[in-house]
């Protein structure tokens, strides 16, 4: 568990505890009633309008989306957990959604980190170890919401580059409040001795770590306590609201569709035969990332000849002959929105 250091660390715990006590009294969230809080002048743990003003706007937490959009995401969730409640038996609701966590390729040697998308979707803040917190209020949908983030810590930002810690989360993504990642457990518990309905997916765990020392716990010892925590999945609540899009992620989808088709057409234009399908992938891939995409939607497929049949055919090692098709079935992601082609074509040309 993270321990805090400093003394701006402990009074964040001082004063997570008074929060902890005062459930009551929530704040409403509206457009724009949460921004105000000016952003540090210092690299965080993901661009921000300060150290990357060519990507993004002042108030934009990504890309086109700004603070006031990720609001009424959260707005509009609570609204539907609310409607879920009995209205005879009203009950205060909380939902958590872990980050993803970071994963090793090889001793200390990290794969790229890629967010949970419900997170991502909820408050745009995309650091590992992470966690969001909604809580509601009366009258509903007004809620609390908070961020547990990793707390700064100079030597591992030496290793692992700049983490956002509490105040640039805040400032950044228009979240309420955020702590460190430790004090999750404890706001967890306060909450489900309140009589609190735990909403998380229990079914798809995002983060094991965190879940083992946080949830686990709870929903463990649900079954011994009097009144029994209750635990229902809010995966089917969220996911009906990302398949409605706004304009702006409508923009941000079809700029991953173009970034996909030029690179489609760069990559049929490198073909020759004979070639080797890892030549090709690596053409597909450089031109996606050339063309601004943050990297692959997925492992493509590259195959020649008979090896196409293979539907998730992705070792590309194979040479594709004279008079071969290849099939490419391959994507990109752009700030989160991904594309999906899939395309065939004769590797002469002919």
């Amino acid at each position: 568990m993270l321990v805090a250091r400093s003394a701006e660390k402990l009074l964040a715990s001082n004063r997570l505890q008074a929060c902890a006590v005062c459930l009551g009294r929530w704040l409403s969230v509206q457009a724009g009633g949460c921004r105000g809080k000016a952003l540090p002048r210092r690299y965080l743990g993901q661009p921000s309008p300060f150290t990357h003003p060519h990507l993004l706007k002042t108030g934009e937490v990504t890309p086109k989306l700004t603070q006031t959009e990720f609001e009424l995401r959260r707005h509009r969730l609570m609204g539907l957990v609310a409607s879920q409640s009995a209205p005879s038996a009203p009950s205060p609701h909380a939902v958590v959604v872990l980050s993803h966590p970071t994963h090793i390729m090889s001793h200390d040697i990290p794969y790229p980190f890629h967010q949970n998308p419900d997170l991502l979707y909820l408050c745009g803040f995309a650091e590992p170890d992470s966690a969001l917190l909604l809580v509601s209020g009366s009258p509903p949908p007004r809620h609390r919401s908070l961020l547990f983030v990793p707390p700064r810590d100079p030597g591992m930002e030496l290793w692992d580059g700049p983490r956002s810690g509490t105040d640039g989360a805040t400032a950044l993504t228009g979240v309420q409040e955020a702590y460190p990642t430790a004090e999750l457990g404890r706001v967890l518990q306060q909450l489900t001795e309140d009589g609190c309905t735990l909403w998380y997916d229990e079914a798809h765990v995002t983060h094991p770590k965190l879940h083992d020392e946080f949830l686990r716990p709870l929903l463990e010892g649900r079954g011994r306590s009097g009144a029994g925590l209750r635990v229902r999945s809010p995966r089917a609540l969220l996911h009906s609201l990302r398949a409605v899009k706004s304009t702006a992620e409508i923009q941000l989808m079809k700029e991953a569709g173009r970034i996909t088709a030029q690179a489609f057409k760069k990559t049929m234009a490198a073909s020759e035969a004979p070639i080797d399908e890892s030549f090709l992938y690596s053409k597909f891939d450089f031109e996606c990332r050339a063309g601004g995409a943050n990297f692959l939607a997925y492992p493509p497929v590259v195959a020649g000849g008979n090896r196409a049949n293979t539907l998730h055919y992705v070792n590309n090692n194979q040479l594709i002959k004279d008079g071969e098709m290849v099939l490419l079935d391959g994507g990109c992601e752009y700030f989160g929105y991904v594309s999906d082609i899939t395309r065939t074509w004769p590797i002469n040309g002919r």
